[in-house]
C-alpha cells in the first residue's frame, strides 16, 4: 500500500554501476505516463462539518434514505439529492469552485458541470466496504464530516493493477510500483478523483460509540463531445 507521506522515486534510482564504475545514460528523465491524480484539501471552515451533521441527522430522523437491515453493522447512507438542499449550498459551492479547476487542469471542453448526486453515509466506523467504482459521471469526491480515531480509511486501487502480466516482490513501495492508495481520514478533508477508480474503505479499530460521517459526490460535465464516430451531446 502506499500512504501519503512516503518519499518519492528520484532519477538517482536510474544509475547503475559495472566493474566498480558508474554506467549511466546522458541527459537523463523521467516521466510518469498517464498518472491518475488524487485532489485533496480542508474546508475552508471546518466548523461547516458540525452544520452539515446536524442536517443529515434530522434526514436520518426523517426516515428518508436507506439503513442497513437489523442485525447488520450500522450503515445509513441518505437520498442522493442532498446538493438540492439550502443547508448543502456552502458545501456545493466549494465543489463546484474545485471541480472547475480539476476541469480547467484538464482542459476539458464543456458548455458547464454541475454535481449529479450527493448523498452521505452514516455508518458504524470500523464498517468496510467494498471495492466499487461511480458510474455515469467524470469526477468523484467525499467529504469527512465525522472521523473517529481509528476509523476505517478509504482506500484507491490502481485502475491498472489488473492489467499487470507480471507482479515481482519489492524490497519497499513507492510511487512507481504500489497499487493501493490511502491517506489517514481527517475531519473537513475534501478528497476528489476521476470517477473510474476503484476505492473502497477498509475495516477500522475504532471506538464504536461514535459513527464515521462521509458526504459524497458525483460531478459531471454539459455540452458536446465533438469526437468523430463518438459524438456526444450532454446537453
Amino acid at each position: 500500500m502506499r500512504s501519503i507521506g512516503h518519499a518519492g522515486v528520484g532519477a538517482a534510482v536510474l544509475d547503475t554501476r559495472v566493474a566498480g564504475r558508474t554506467v549511466q545514460l546522458a541527459a537523463k528523465q523521467l516521466f510518469n505516463m498517464f498518472p491518475t491524480p488524487m485532489f485533496t484539501g480542508m474546508l475552508p471552515d471546518v466548523t461547516l462539518c458540525d452544520r452539515i451533521e446536524r442536517k443529515l441527522r434530522e434526514v436520518q430522523r426523517s426516515g428518508k434514505g436507506f439503513a442497513s437491515p437489523g442485525g447488520s453493522i450500522l450503515a445509513y447512507m441518505t437520498p442522493d439529492d442532498l446538493q438540492n438542499l439550502p443547508e448543502m449550498r456552502d458545501l456545493v459551492e466549494i465543489i463546484m469552485a474545485e471541480t472547475a479547476s480539476i476541469l480547467d487542469l484538464y482542459a476539458v471542453k464543456r458548455d458547464s458541470h454541475y454535481i449529479t448526486n450527493m448523498w452521505a453515509n452514516i455508518a458504524n466506523p470500523n464498517r468496510r466496504h467494498n471495492f466499487h467504482i461511480h458510474p455515469n459521471c467524470l469526477l468523484s469526491g467525499i467529504v469527512y464530516i465525522k472521523t473517529p480515531k481509528n476509523c476505517g480509511r478509504t482506500i484507491f486501487a490502481s485502475p491498472r493493477m489488473n492489467a499487470k502480466n507480471i507482479e515481482p516482490s519489492y524490497l519497499q513501495k513507492n510511487d512507481l510500483n504500489a497499487d493501493i492508495f490511502s491517506m489517514p481520514p481527517e475531519r473537513g478533508r475534501m478528497l476528489i478523483w476521476p470517477s473510474h477508480v476503484p476505492h473502497a474503505v477498509e475495516q477500522g479499530t475504532a471506538d464504536e460509540a461514535e459513527d464515521r460521517i462521509v458526504v459524497a459526490f458525483n460531478v459531471m460535465i454539459r455540452g458536446l463531445i465533438e469526437q468523430v464516430t463518438a459524438r456526444l451531446d450532454l446537453g
